[in-house]
């Protein structure tokens, strides 16, 4: 479908930041709409919650494997191999959620043909995106919330590492966000495909020791590793748990969440200004409504 949109009155022009009040007013209402659009959808639902219970038995037995094929893994790594892979299926996948809840939120409205009618809102285009899509993100980290709460309740985690493990993962999802806004910029422009999300899905996946540790990657690999946000976060994560198992506390916590604080900020910055570059640039060559 294509259509030409060279002048849409009003666009992202009548909205004015009355009070803080009018903000959460529409933030509630896109969080609102996500939670009644993910509980109707009962089988995909109840498929994800499967899907989960299959991940954990999985890594159970993988973890036993490991177990098997020596020792080590525990004294080396303060957790064995099943938490170690659970924890990163469980925050690297929710922030991944996160990233593609953008573009996923753009593609929506793109296929509904409602789009140009969202531009027109007194609520500025870059806005509605971003409330939606982090509207889908909370649905998202609620769960992955709740799953980690559950592993760390069955490890032992004392109150105050279970919040450094938190904030890490707010830190993390935020800097996942802010490249699902660039995301949402490009595909506004592109309509169909997406380096940013897949490039970042991919590296983050094989570099950030989602499902074995960095250390068993070449060299120079393991050091652009140190570089992504996944490393820091796991690694805060999982020495969390590390402690509640016995372990020694993460001497590079506190530096990893200095990292992941920066990052977070460097790269909402960067999303918020591609994804208003996305809107001007459809806008001026009248192709908001193509998909």
């Amino acid at each position: 479908m294509s259509g030409r949109t060279r002048s849409l009155p009003g666009v992202a022009r009548r909205w004015r930041l009355r009070s803080p009040a009018a903000v959460v007013g529409v933030a509630r209402a896109f969080l609102e709409r996500s939670v009644l659009v993910a509980l109707s959808y009962r089988t995909r639902f109840a498929l994800g919650i499967g899907s989960l219970g299959l991940s954990v038995a999985t890594f159970l037995f993988v973890g036993k494997a490991v177990a098997l094929s020596g020792t080590g893994f525990v004294e080396r790594y303060g957790i064995g191999y099943t938490e170690f892979a659970l924890v990163g299926t469980i925050v690297h996948g929710a922030a991944v959620g996160g990233l593609g809840a953008f573009r996923a939120a753009v593609r929506r409205e793109q296929v509904q043909g409602t789009l140009e009618t969202l531009a027109c809102a007194p609520v500025p285009l870059p806005v509605s995106i971003a409330l939606s899509g982090l509207a889908d993100s909370v649905v998202l980290g609620a769960g992955a919330g709740v799953a980690f709460a559950v592993v760390g309740w069955r490890a032992g985690l004392s109150p105050a590492e279970f919040g450094t493990a938190l904030g890490a993962f707010v830190l993390y999802a935020a800097a996942m966000c802010g490249l699902g806004l660039a995301s949402a910029g490009v595909v506004l422009v592109t309509k169909q495909g997406d380096p940013v999300s897949w490039i970042v899905a991919a590296t983050t996946g094989l570099l950030g020791g989602v499902y074995f540790p960095i250390d068993l990657l070449p060299r120079w690999l393991s050091g652009a590793a140190g570089l992504l946000p996944t490393t820091h976060a796991l690694s805060v994560v999982r020495g969390a748990l590390g402690v509640a198992s016995g372990a020694a506390p993460n001497a590079g916590a506190a530096s990893s969440v200095r990292f992941l604080a920066v990052t977070a900020a460097l790269s909402l910055s960067v999303g918020v200004l591609v994804l208003r570059w996305g809107e001007r640039r459809a806008l001026r060559f009248g192709t908001l409504a193509e998909y």
